[in-house]
Parts: C-alpha cells; structure tokens; sequence
C-alpha cells in the first residue's frame, strides 16, 4: 500500500531508498532527490525569492527542471512552467502576464529571455553537502502550486492557477483508473510545461514512484527509453502513438496503462493499437481541470468507439444547453465538469467568471453523453460554422474527408463571407503529395456521403497542418493563413 499524503509535495513520506528520478545522467533515489532539492531550495532564497513569488521555468524535459519546481515548493513560490516553443516576445508577454519577476531557465535556452526587467538565473548545479536549509514539512493546500498556461498562441492561452489541492485532488482521482503500486514507474513522455506532463511530476511524487526521463521527446529517443526502463505508464497524444505504432514497436510487457489524451484521437490508429497489445486509455480533460477527468478503458474501444470514456470519481459530466440547463442522453451541448481539482482560476478574473458558474466548469467543447454517461465529443464551440442559417459540426466534416484513400489529414473550419456569413473551408494533406488530386474531386467525393451545404465550398491543400506540441490542429493559424481569400 502506498503512503500518499499532500505534504509528499515537499518529500515529506516517500520512502528514502526508493528510486526517485532515472534519466540517462542520474539515478537518484527519494532521499538523494530531497538532498538535492534542499540545496537548490537554499539558493534560491539566497536569491531573494520570496513567499507567494511568481517564478518563469524555462527548460526542456530534465532532472533539473524536477528539482528547481520542487525547490520553489519548498521556498513557497510558484513555478509558471513556460512553453519553450513560443516566440521570445510570446514568452516575454507570459512572463508578463503571470507577472514574473524571476525566471529560471536551462542554461541552452537564454536567449528565449529579452527583458531586461526580469531577472534570470540558470539551472543551478549544486553540491548537496552543502546545504543547510530545514525542509518545509507542511504546506497549504489551498495555496497556490502552479500558473500553467492552456495551449494556443499567447493572444488567445490563458495562465491557470493551480492550487495544492486541485493537483492532490485530480492525483487522488486518477489512482481510480491507475491504481499505482510501489513497482510502477511513469515515463515523462509529454512536455513539463503543458499539464499533461506536469501532472506526471505531480503523480510520482505525491504517490512515490520514479519519472523516467528520456533524453529528448523525440520518437526514437522515446523508444529507447520504454525499451531501456520498461515503464508501467506512459501519457501521449495521437501523433505519437501513431509513429510509435509504424515504427512497428510494441508494447513493453510491464505495461499497464498508455494515457492518450490532447483532442480527438483516430478510431482507427486507437484499433490498431489495441490489436497490436497497447494497453491504451483514451482520457479527456484540461488545463482547468488539472489533467484529465474522464477515462475510457483500453476493452470498451471495441463496444464504445469514438468515445472519451465516463467520468473518472468524483468528478461529474454535464451536457448544458445556453441556458446552462441540463441536456439529455444524445442531446449535444457544452461539456460542464464538476470537480474537487478545478482550477483557482485564470489570471484574468473576468475570464474565469466566464467559464466557473455555480461551481461548475463550463469547458467551450461541445458533446453528448449516451444512456450509460459515456462522453462523445463534438468539437468546440468557436469552431461551429454558421453558414446561411445553418450550424455545421466541422468534425463530421472531417470524417468524410478521411474516408478518401488519398487524403491523410484534414481540418475544417470557418472563414467570414459576405454572402453566406461564413463558408465551410477544408484544409487537407494528401498521403501521396504527388498526387494530381483535385478540389472538385473531392466535392464529388464527398456529395455521397454529406449534404450539399456541408461539403467545403473552398479546399486547400497543405504540405502539414499547424499543429502544437500535443497533436491539436491550431485551426486559428489556417483562419488567419486564409482570411483574406476570395471566393
């Protein structure tokens, strides 16, 4: 049985000699990590930083990053983990908004960091023996543990504040569906600054395990590490399960849950895994939410495909019309979570009384539950077409697109015209990009298949669709790429 408690945030319970963090540099045990984090934690003071302060984190995946998120728990600071892929003034507005003073970052990437008003502090490496800073024993649950901002360009992401017990709380939940044990070991396979990768931190220490940290996120490296450490858990988005599935490589045999999670995942590539031994569980949830709240088990694909599973306990699905009353099975609304792991709230106070009502998270997706509480996605709300008075799911658009055998991928979405209101537009790439394949022969493809109203009246063809580190199209990139187009 495992000993969790809140105050494992802070190394308080874990077992000493267990094994903590892997990664091809270090072999750290739980007592040698605590030692670790106790030096950092007094550097850190010495560098002024202070209760309730407000710290940027700069880094690719690392053992370093681990251990200055777990000092700034120590010092009770918050970490506001940056993504690394954004612009350097993107950066610089995040830093602003979450209102940074300090910023620690992987030495590699100073040059992501351009003002002058905040100040920075490389990765420190540190000799433990010299510590000589009393650990914090206790903490606060209600205190703020995190500001992490939701995928999507800087205008439109928006900082969430975590507290302690809204990431205890979603770690509590998900032992629901994961039921850890002292021999599980999770595999850091998505990125720390994005909550699907943060919330593995969060998992393996409150619960005692160790993260396995590949050297870099890329397939190959990532295959290399399953097959090195043989990892009980791995968290992932469709993309890369995709290429780990044609990269022909299966599952390793300790296996026991492969999250997937980040949007909408392929009923096909999920059967295909399946079939091929992948123990896979598609999960829905979000920044808001602390990590996922709802869970579909790797045998229900088969009898409940195209689903995203049923809530996880305690958390509650509601299906919501736009009066906020509570639609019936197959009725499609707005996705609205209860739960004990419910973001604080966003940095902006108007935002979050937007979406928090009651209580209740209002999530901007749209879907159904059937007569057994499984939810099925829909799309978002913002994605929804409006054209000549009629409303358009574009991912049933989508669908029909797929079932081309030349095409590979496709993203639909809306663009503003002065006749019809918006138009359906499609962007697409082809499997072959060779292939002489035209837009009136999709058109006629598609006329079997959807009402003439919904088939795209203008089709691009791309090389990639805009895509960030989770797999998500950024529909908002080809809105924009495209938003001057004549008909």
């Amino acid at each position: 049985m495992i000993n969790i408690s809140q105050n494992n945030f802070l190394l308080s319970n874990q077992n000493p000699s267990a094994k903590a963090l892997i990664s091809s540099s270090l072999n750290y045990t739980y007592y040698e990590l605590r030692r670790r984090v106790s030096a950092t934690a007094e550097f850190l003071k010495n560098q002024k930083i202070s209760f309730g302060q407000r710290v940027g984190v700069i880094g690719l995946n690392s053992p370093d990053y681990v251990i200055n998120v777990l000092a700034l728990w120590q010092i009770s600071a918050v970490p506001v983990p940056i993504n690394i892929r954004l612009t350097d003034s993107e950066i610089e507005d995040q830093l602003r908004l979450a209102n940074c003073s300090t910023v620690l970052f992987q030495k590699e990437l100073a040059g992501k960091i351009e003002s002058s008003n905040i100040k920075s502090i490389i990765f420190p490496d540190l000799k433990t023996e010299d510590t000589t800073l009393i650990l914090k024993e206790e903490l606060n649950l209600d205190d703020p543990a995190l500001i992490i901002f939701t995928s999507g360009s800087t205008n439109k992401s928006k900082g969430v504040i975590l507290s302690f017990k809204s990431l205890y709380n979603n770690a509590i939940n998900s032992n629901q569906l994961l039921r850890y044990s002292i021999s599980d070991r999770w595999l850091a396979s998505l990125p720390f600054y994005h909550v699907g990768g943060f919330s593995i931190i969060v998992r393996a220490v409150l619960f005692g395990i160790p993260i396995l940290i590949p050297d870099t996120l890329s397939i190959q490296d990532l295959i290399s590490a399953i097959k090195k450490w043989q990892p009980t858990y791995i968290s992932m988005v469709s993309t890369q399960l995709k290429k780990i599935i044609d990269e022909g490589i299966a599952p390793n045999p300790e296996l026991k849950n492969c999250l997937i999670g980040g949007g909408f995942a392929d009923q096909k590539l999920l059967t295909n895994a399946y079939d091929f031994g992948w123990p896979v569980n598609v999960v829905y949830g979000s920044s808001e939410t602390s990590s996922f709240v709802t869970a579909l088990l790797k045998d229900e694909l088969i009898f409940k495909p195209n689903s995203v599973g049923r809530a996880v306990p305690t958390n509650r699905i509601l299906i919501s019309d736009t009066l906020g009353n509570e639609l019936k099975p197959f009725e499609i609304g707005e996705i609205t979570v209860q739960s004990n792991a419910l973001m604080s709230g966003y940095l902006d106070e108007n935002d979050t009384n937007k979406v928090i009502k009651n209580g209740m998270y209002f999530t901007d997706d749209l879907g159904y539950l059937d007569e057994e509480g499984y939810l099925f996605l829909s799309g978002r709300k913002n994605h929804f077409i409006s054209t000549g008075g009629e409303n358009i799911n574009p991912h049933e658009i989508e669908n029909a697109l797929l079932k081309h055998p030349l095409i590979e991928e496709a993203a639909v979405y809306p663009l503003k015209d002065v006749e019809w209101g918006e138009i359906v537009t499609a962007s697409i790439v082809l499997k072959d990009k060779s292939s002489n394949l035209s837009s009136d022969e999709i058109k006629i493809f598609l006329k079997d298949r959807l009402p003439g109203f919904k088939i795209p009246k203008k089709i691009f063809f791309e090389v990639n669709l805009p895509k960030n580190e989770l797999g998500k199209i950024q529909k908002d990139k080809l809105i924009d790429r495209y938003k001057f187009t004549s008909r």
